[in-house]
């Protein structure tokens, strides 16, 4: 169940760290290459992988993208670096530019989780209130979770009022679907528009995470 997990309930997900307090799947990121690193928010969807924004782990000079040398991931007390990074084909089809298509996923090298309820992914309107979840820039680095207003904009992105929280990049819009029941994924935040006052997230989709998933030779 996404959000608000306890660290009782944690214990049987995590069962070889030392959880205290409240904790969810909104992981902290930082990437790093050469001289150069920047830091972002990401979602845990399965005990070894982590969806984020492509840009999180991308850097960019001029036209042309590297990637990251390393990727650290955090959810709680838990660390590890990323020991593989996928791109779905709509993202490398359209050079990175088209914006709903900023989506990687990230491997971790060993289940940071036992066996772990997937997150329902909104695969129809998502237009709507939300809850948009992310880790702060400034260090402490603090999760932090903001209401939100959704509406589909261009491209099919999402657009939702919000101030500049660049770390945010990554983390995930939850949907509550009822009392008792895992809340719906229906977007990952991807960047503000100062001139509109708007933050801009993606909608990806189970076929997202499936593409990523083989690729990285998991069985689905």
């Amino acid at each position: 169940m996404i959000g608000g997990w306890s660290a009782a309930n944690l214990g049987r997900f995590f069962p070889n760290q030392p959880l205290e307090g409240s904790f969810t799947p909104v992981a902290s990121l930082e990437a790093t290459a050469w001289n150069r690193s920047q830091v972002a928010s990401g979602l845990l969807v399965h005990p070894r992988l982590v969806v984020t924004v492509a840009h999180a782990v991308l850097f960019r000079t001029g036209a042309h993208f590297f990637a990251a040398a390393q990727v650290k991931v955090e959810l709680g007390n838990v660390r590890a670096w990323a020991d593989a990074v996928v791109l779905p084909s709509r993202f490398l089809q359209s050079a990175g530019f088209v914006p709903s298509t900023d989506l990687a996923v990230l491997r971790m090298p060993w289940e940071v989780s036992g066996p772990l309820q997937p997150p329902l992914i909104a695969e129809s309107a998502r237009d709507g209130s939300a809850m948009l979840w992310g880790w702060t820039l400034v260090r402490p680095r603090t999760q932090v979770s903001i209401p939100v207003t959704v509406t589909t904009g261009e491209e099919g992105t999402l657009r939702y009022p919000a101030a500049n929280l660049p770390a945010f990049s990554g983390g995930p819009l939850l949907r509550s679907i009822g009392p008792d029941q895992p809340n719906e994924v229906i977007g990952l935040h991807r960047s503000f528009h100062a001139d509109a006052q708007q933050g801009e997230a993606i909608p990806f989709s189970s076929d997202d995470v499936v593409e990523a998933m083989r690729a990285l030779d998991f069985a689905v």
